[in-house]
């Protein structure tokens, strides 16, 4: 990954030039050429500008998918501004801590949104349609190395999350990336589904606008995980970005012989991708296209490692190796590199990540280190290893460890072994703090497999198989779903124990700890 010579508002203007005719966006049965785009675009850029927003002042856009957005996101960057997107489903109270924490200095409005304003942050509402009547927009520059572009919050699956600075010239770097490295062409066409809060949501609505390709827009609301699959046939979709948690959902409710005739690439990041994930894909879709795992923090700008999955191994999949830009390395707990195969925290170097988090400079000091021209450290938390081929290995996040009569081990094994087994589509796993000095106890949450109506006999026996004694959970619930955030659809844990276990299976609540049903 070379330095870009242009921002990212730069790459899309390109097209717009280049094939002015060729669709850009659509809806159902709206379609934007790059005409089109330009001029709405230009439309947004001239408000913002009117309204006295210049470069450097955080714009939150909110917008919910649609053509709309696509604008307002390029016209913000555009203008040198820096873009913090909201989803308009986000609770009020959400959303004032959002516009607070990500330094917001507008909200605007695009498209049809009916949202709380907040006092203090001036709203500014625009159709974001094309206005030809606009002057055009002037010659964008290339970004510098530290230049503020966005801000995005990570996706809170584990707490609260966390406002992050991104950069305008790392995105600018990654996107001509991830293209070449897909060979993505004006003949693709790409979706939006990531939650519009959600970091993906850059790749997944900025991507195919640098690269020419069609951004393609599922219908206003949401779609059930029974209808995503179907959809992504009828919009003749050939790259897909999702989370396994989201995946899985999608194949419990497709309907059988669905297929997806023009997906070429499936990219997974966010959650530890599985074999039986794979396997199912595979097998339910008859899919023969190329399958990638992904690795990269939001601090580190989407994407660090990159895995095409050719052969899947048992269980959770390498994380890859580093992409262009970027190197890896493992340390042991006082700091100091470990060798190869030895089990420690994944640290980040590139010349392309962010600038820290937002109003927490002691959390930034302790996690990131900041070079010259740019360059940033970042000690992720994460557990890994590199294996004798420079593989990436993910062994969960150091801070979830459970330690159970001397034995060591994370969850997301545990949810591995579990959803390898016949009659359960997903699994999550929680530990529960042990009593007066006793270990923690293990509660699985399962989603069953068709035709399943009650756990499987004998699943814990079969899990012995694979785990260890004390990392098999002694408590089994049936579920009717798995909780996700909202914004990026990862598994939310904290809501894990609220849930409600299903009614069908004959299990009751977990508040009145329901005996093993195995």
């Amino acid at each position: 990954m070379t330095g870009p010579s242009a921002s990212v508002a730069a790459q899309v203007l390109s097209w717009c030039a280049r094939t002015p005719d060729a669709v850009a966006v659509e809806q159902g049965a709206r379609r934007w050429t790059y005409r089109d785009l330009e001029h709405a675009v230009a439309g947004v850029a001239g408000e913002l500008r009117a309204a006295g927003v210049g470069p450097g002042q955080v714009v939150a856009v909110t917008a919910h998918r649609g053509l709309p957005l696509a604008a307002a996101w390029v016209a913000v960057l555009a203008n040198r501004c820096i873009l913090l997107p909201l989803d308009p489903a986000l609770s009020p109270a959400a959303r004032t801590g959002m516009l607070a924490r990500g330094g917001a200095g507008w909200d605007l409005r695009a498209g049809d949104v009916d949202a709380r304003a907040h006092p203090g942050v001036p709203v500014l509402s625009v159709s974001g349609g094309p206005c030809a009547s606009r002057p055009a927009l002037g010659p964008v520059p290339p970004p510098g190395p530290t230049e503020a572009g966005y801000v995005f919050f990570t996706s809170g699956s584990t707490g609260e999350p966390k406002a992050i600075l991104g950069r305008h010239r790392s995105l600018a770097a990654f996107l001509p990336w991830l293209a070449a490295t897909l060979r993505v062409t004006p003949d693709d066409r790409v979706p939006h589904l990531a939650g519009v809060g959600f970091d993906v949501s850059l790749r997944e609505v900025l991507l195919p606008l640098t690269a020419g390709a069609r951004l393609c827009l599922p219908p206003p609301g949401l779609l059930s995980p029974g209808d995503v699959l179907a959809w992504l046939a009828d919009a003749g979709s050939t790259l897909v970005h999702t989370v396994p948690t989201v995946a899985r959902a999608w194949l419990h409710f497709a309907p059988e012989g669905i297929r997806l005739p023009r997906l070429r690439a499936v990219l997974f990041s966010g959650e530890p991708l599985t074999d039986t994930l794979i396997r199912r894909w595979r097998a339910h879709l008859d899919y023969r296209g190329v399958i990638v795992n992904q690795y990269g923090p939001t601090e580190t700008t989407l994407i660090r490692c990159w895995h095409p999955v050719d052969h899947p191994v048992p269980g959770i999949q390498p994380l890859g190796r580093p992409i262009p830009g970027s190197e890896a390395w493992i340390v042991d707990p006082q700091g100091v590199r470990a060798p190869a195969g030895t089990v420690g925290e994944i640290v980040i170097r590139t010349s392309y990540g962010t600038s820290g988090y937002l109003g927490e400079e002691a959390l930034t000091a302790a996690r990131f280190t900041f070079g010259p021209d740019g360059e940033v450290t970042y000690r992720t938390g994460d557990l890994g290893s590199v294996d004798e081929h420079g593989l990436f290995h993910f062994h969960g996040r150091s801070d979830d460890q459970i330690k159970i009569h001397g034995v060591r081990f994370h969850l997301h094994g545990v949810e591995a072994a579990l959803e390898a087994q016949p009659g359960i589509d997903q699994a999550a796993v929680t530990a529960e703090p042990g009593v007066d000095g006793s270990p923690p106890r293990l509660t699985a949450h399962l989603v069953l497999a068709a035709g399943y109506d009650r756990i499987p006999a004998g699943l814990r026996a079969a899990l012995l198989n694979h785990l260890p004694a004390a990392a098999v959970p002694s408590r089994l619930l049936a579920v009717d779903a798995l909780p996700r955030t909202l914004a990026s659809g990862k598994l939310d844990r904290p809501r894990l124990t609220t849930a409600s276990p299903s009614a069908p299976h004959g299990i009751t609540p977990a508040a009145s700890h329901p005996k093993d049903t195995s």
